[in-house]
């Protein structure tokens, strides 16, 4: 099945009411007198212990204690705390700007009337009004294995440690460091369960090792791995139980184990892996039991069955983004955004979501509304961070030129929760001039902020999904959470393209199916260049015809793409000069 494009008459909203265009405002904060002892706020300097707390604004972070740093010093400064962060997996409170969400309300009219408590949006909360927030998830600790615990990756060089490097300088402030493997969660942006060059951070990682002589050897990661299988590091849920089972004795009830032992059990290590790699097509037993839960009219009420559905769904349907390209959407029946759909209001009495605005127009301008301030944030700390490091040389501002505050780092990924896209500027960018032509359908494109309460299965095979905005959408197909992550992923633009750009953009070496092996029944994936394919042609039950060289025709549901194995060379073919040696010893005398 194909799920159609999500076109303006499948939505019940309408584009009645315009917003007025929120422009940034920088002539409030001019007009404070600032001297050493206030920001530029006017607000009086609270100095700041380095390891006791949060940083604030770069100000302070001038200032703190008794002493005074230099502006490089202060950067230094950002970029230590801001290393520390991203491998704790807590982006402690900087800014080039302002030191709280309350002193960005104070100064911006835009966010003055909305809560403070209410201001986070998206997934990772951004901004925060404690001193943190968690970002960047790290499977149950159960989960990890021996591997993900140790702190020496494997290479085809021999065993190596890891340290984050974003100055540039091999860590001179000695921040860097890997505690475990299991940290390089954080470090696979886009979800698919790859460390690789797509994501944010690959070029600034590096490794430690040593040669035979013990002398200290430092390259890129790049350098000696094409990529890291996240997956090497998640373990077993037999032996994830087994673990548990060994800490028995350390609970003080009987209950408390229990309650740990089913929350392990229904728990999944991938699902911090995006849906485009765990999830399936839902086949047509999968649509026979969903069908059983209908009322007479054909609807399945979420909320009468959370016995069956609970959370997120493990249901997803195919969502058309702002660059054309289609991603999975996971269906919740609890705003799995923080703050973002803040028109969510949980109801005690009946335990459901329900949406406070009647306007049919909510949705599309809360969406706009949120994203605006969002881009009006970033662009704040854009400006403030290049009119901070403006009096610098060339060759100094070369240095700090990328340097980001911790709301910067947050946006970015707010951005990228929201929209499915890369953060880039030229991508904030073409969201805001979405937002702009089109605003209903701009609105539809972003995450689903909305939670969904019914969904009815069609006499023509289609599916309407409800959400409690007041939103109805029909799409042609629903997907289905495996339990599991893949080394493919799920290729949603072929459903969507024509026969022509089928067969015009499909890379045969890459593209691949699942095909089952007439001996052995198993389920094998194999590239369509392995195939002998010629021609794919789209079937009109939206399964996929593959003409083999040899005249055969294999029918397939889907087309994935297939993640290129780590080509890593036998290691008995390095040279002896080459290789890592483990860590000399320190004798003392």
């Amino acid at each position: 099945m194909n799920i159609s494009l999500l076109s303006s008459n499948t939505f019940q909203i309408q584009i009645n009411q315009k917003l007025p265009k929120i422009e940034l405002n920088f002539a409030q904060t001019e007009q404070i007198k600032q001297d050493e002892n206030t920001d530029r706020f006017g607000r009086k300097i609270e100095y700041y212990d380095y390891y006791a707390g949060s940083y604030g604004d770069i100000n302070i972070v001038q200032k703190y204690h008794t002493k005074t740093h230099t502006k490089e010093e202060a950067l230094d400064e950002f970029i230590a705390r801001q290393t520390k962060s991203i491998l704790d997996g807590a982006l402690y409170n900087s800014t080039f700007g302002v030191s709280d969400i309350k002193g960005i309300s104070e100064v911006r009219e835009h966010t003055a009337t909305i809560e403070d408590f209410e201001y986070p949006t998206f997934d990772s909360g951004y901004f925060m009004d404690i001193y943190y927030y968690r970002y960047g998830k790290i499977p149950q600790e159960y989960y990890l294995n021996s591997y993900a615990n140790s702190n020496l990756i494997d290479t085809k060089f021999g065993k190596a440690e890891l340290f984050l490097d974003l100055a540039g300088d091999n860590d001179r402030l000695g921040v860097g460091s890997f505690s475990s493997n299991s940290q390089l969660f954080r470090f696979d942006s886009d979800g698919n369960g790859f460390v690789d060059k797509n994501d944010t951070y690959f070029d600034k990682l590096k490794i430690r090792a040593y040669d035979k002589d013990g002398n200290e050897i430092i390259k890129k990661l790049s350098e000696v791995v094409d990529s890291i299988n996240l997956k090497d590091f998640i373990d077993s849920k037999s032996n994830a139980l087994k673990k548990l089972e060994a800490q028995k004795d350390n609970y003080g009830r009987i209950e408390g184990y229990e309650n740990s032992l089913q929350s392990l059990k229904d728990y999944n290590p991938y699902s911090i892996f995006k849906p485009e790699v765990r999830y399936e097509s839902m086949n047509e037993n999968d649509i026979k039991e969903l069908s059983k839960l209908a009322d007479e009219d054909g609807w399945i009420d979420i909320n009468s069955n959370l016995g069956a559905f609970n959370g997120l769904l493990g249901i997803a349907y195919a969502k058309q983004g702002v660059d054309g390209s289609y991603r999975l959407e996971e269906l919740s029946s609890y705003p799995h955004t923080t703050n973002f759909g803040f028109n969510n209001v949980f109801d005690t009495t009946t335990k459901e979501y329900y949406w406070r605005d009647s306007d049919k127009n909510s949705y599309q301008n809360q969406q706009y509304t949120r994203f605006m301030n969002l881009y009006n944030d970033y662009m704040s700390e854009l400006k403030n961070r290049d009119d901070y490091i403006n009096e610098f040389d060339d060759e100094t501002k070369a240095k700090y030129q990328n340097v980001k505050s911790s709301v910067m780092l947050s946006i970015e990924r707010e951005f990228s929760s929201a929209t499915g896209l890369n953060f880039t500027l030229e991508n904030l960018q073409k969201v805001k001039d979405s937002f702009e032509k089109d605003r209903a359908n701009t609105a539809n494109m972003l995450k689903d902020t909305d939670t969904l309460t019914a969904i009815r299965i069609n006499k023509n095979g289609t599916f309407t999904l409800k959400f409690n905005s007041g939103r109805e959408i029909i799409v042609n197909e629903l997907y289905k959470d495996s339990g599991k992550a893949f080394d493919i992923e799920l290729n949603l633009n072929a459903k969507f393209a024509t026969q022509i750009e089928l067969n015009q953009d499909i890379d045969l070496v890459v593209s691949a199916a699942k095909i089952q092996d007439k001996i052995t029944g198993q389920i094998e994936i194999k590239s369509l260049k392995d195939l002998g394919v010629e021609i794919i042609k789209k079937l009109s039950n939206n399964k996929f015809a593959l003409q083999t060289k040899d005249g055969k025709t294999i029918i397939i549901d889907q087309i994935y793409t297939r993640f290129m194995s780590n080509n890593q060379n036998d290691i008995n073919l390095i040279d002896d000069k080459d290789k890592f040696y483990p860590k000399p010893l320190r004798i003392w005398v």
